[in-house]
C-alpha cells in the first residue's frame, strides 16, 4: 500500500501572520507573492501583508485579478513577471486557482519553457522554487496537493501541470483569512471538499488509509456545513481539516463521475468546480445507492448504532437532500439544460469522462450518466 502527502502543515488561527518566519526557516531571502484580489480590502490579509514586507522588503508582489480558473495564457504572463526579479521562492495567498498558479510560477521561475508544453504528467523538470501556499478558501485543497489547473483555450479544456515536483514546501492555514470572503464561495468550496471525500471513499483504487481520510474529510465538513455556523473560527477549521482529508484522500486514489462532471460542465458554463461539483454529487450517491452500493453507511456522522448498511446509507442520503435545501444547491436548469438535452450532455460527458466514470464503485457508463443527468433537469 503507497501512501503520500510532502507538505509541512501549520494550521491555526492568527497563524498566517507567522508567513514571514516560515519563509525564513525555508531559507528564502526574496519571496515572490501571488495573491487575490479579491483579498486587497480584507483588513487581516493586510496585516499578514504588511508583516512579510517588514521582513522582506525585497519581497516582488504581484496582484492575481484574473477572473476564473487560470489559463496556460495567464500562467505564461505572470511567470514572466516574476522571471523578471527571480524570487528565490513563492508564497500564494489566496483560493485553489491563485495557488494553482503559484504552483505553476514555482516550476516555471526553474524550467524556461512554455507553460503548455508541461500539460499533463511532465517527466525530467527541475525542482521548482519552494512553495508556501496560504489559502483564503477552504476545500479545494490546492494548499496541499500537487495538482495545479490550467485551462487550454484554443482547446477549451480543462488540464493542468501534474508534477509531485509541484508540492508545496508548506501549507500555513489560518480560518481568519477567510472570514471575508462571500459565503456563497465558501459554500462551494466547502462543497468540493464533500465531492473529493465522497469521490475518493468510493474509488475503485481507494485504499484503508486513503479511506480513513475521506471518512474524517466528510464528517467534518458536512458537520460544519449542518450547523450553519461558518461565521465562526471553529467551523472553518473544520472545513479546513476537511479540505485537506478530502484532497488527501483523492490523491492516494483517484477521482469518480462526480469530479469528472464538474470539471465538464465547469468549463463549459464558467461554473465554480465547487459548485459544480455539487449540482451532481447527491444524485451520483443514489444512483450508486439504488445499485446496492451500501458501504457510504461509513460516511454517516449520525449511523445509528444496530442500523444495517442499507438504513444507513438512504439515511445519509435523507441528510444530504435536507442539506441541499438548506444550502439552496441548484440543479442543472438554470445552466441551460432540460428533458430535452439530456441525452446529448450524457453522450458528450461519457466520451469526455471515460477515466473518472471508470472510478465510480459501480458500474457507471453513458446509461447511467443519463440517469444522473436525469433527476437534475
Amino acid at each position: 500500500m503507497n501512501f503520500f502527502l510532502s507538505t509541512d502543515l501549520c494550521i491555526g488561527v492568527n497563524e498566517a501572520l507567522s508567513v514571514h518566519e516560515h519563509l525564513q526557516s525555508l531559507g528564502i531571502q526574496k519571496p515572490g507573492i501571488i495573491y487575490d484580489a479579491s483579498l486587497s480590502e480584507n483588513l487581516y490579509f493586510q496585516d499578514v501583508l504588511r508583516n512579510i514586507n517588514a521582513s522582506y522588503p525585497n519581497a516582488v508582489v504581484y496582484c492575481n485579478e484574473f477572473r476564473g480558473e487560470p489559463t496556460y495564457r495567464h500562467l505564461e504572463n505572470v511567470a514572466e513577471f516574476f522571471r523578471r526579479e527571480l524570487p528565490d521562492g513563492m508564497v500564494a495567498i489566496g483560493g485553489g486557482s491563485t495557488i494553482d498558479l503559484g504552483k505553476g510560477v514555482a516550476l516555471l521561475l526553474t524550467n524556461n519553457v512554455p507553460a503548455l508544453s508541461l500539460k499533463g504528467f511532465p517527466k525530467d523538470v527541475s525542482d521548482p522554487v519552494p512553495l508556501v501556499t496560504v489559502p483564503s478558501l477552504l476545500g479545494s485543497g490546492a494548499e496541499v496537493s500537487y495538482n495545479a489547473v490550467f485551462i487550454d483555450e484554443d482547446e477549451g479544456r480543462k488540464l493542468g501541470i501534474n508534477s509531485r515536483k509541484n508540492f508545496p514546501k508548506r501549507s500555513v492555514i489560518d480560518p481568519q483569512l477567510s472570514m471575508s470572503a462571500p459565503m456563497e464561495s465558501v459554500i462551494a468550496s466547502a462543497m468540493d471538499s464533500l465531492v473529493h471525500c465522497v469521490d475518493s471513499f468510493g474509488s475503485v483504487k481507494h485504499t484503508a488509509l486513503s479511506r480513513i481520510f475521506s471518512i474524517e474529510g466528510f464528517q467534518r465538513t458536512f458537520y460544519a456545513l449542518q450547523q450553519g455556523q461558518l461565521d465562526r473560527a471553529e467551523s472553518r477549521l473544520d472545513l479546513a481539516l476537511g479540505s485537506v482529508c478530502g484532497v488527501t484522500a483523492l490523491m492516494n486514489s483517484g477521482d469518480g463521475p462526480t469530479n469528472g462532471f464538474a470539471y465538464y460542465v465547469g468549463v463549459k458554463h464558467q461554473v465554480p468546480h465547487g459548485l459544480a461539483g455539487a449540482i451532481f454529487l447527491k444524485e451520483v450517491m443514489r444512483y450508486n445507492v439504488t445499485k446496492g452500493y451500501d458501504k457510504y453507511a461509513l460516511l454517516n456522522p449520525a449511523r445509528k448504532e444496530g442500523a444495517s448498511a442499507r438504513e444507513s446509507a438512504l439515511e445519509l442520503l435523507e441528510q444530504m437532500d435536507a442539506l441541499y435545501r438548506q444550502l439552496d444547491i441548484p440543479n442543472l436548469a438554470p445552466y441551460g439544460y432540460g428533458k430535452g438535452n439530456v441525452a446529448e450532455l450524457a453522450a458528450k460527458a461519457s466520451g469526455a469522462l471515460s477515466g473518472s466514470f471508470g472510478g465510480n464503485p459501480v458500474e457507471f457508463n453513458e446509461d447511467s450518466a443519463r440517469v444522473v443527468i436525469d433527476a437534475l433537469t
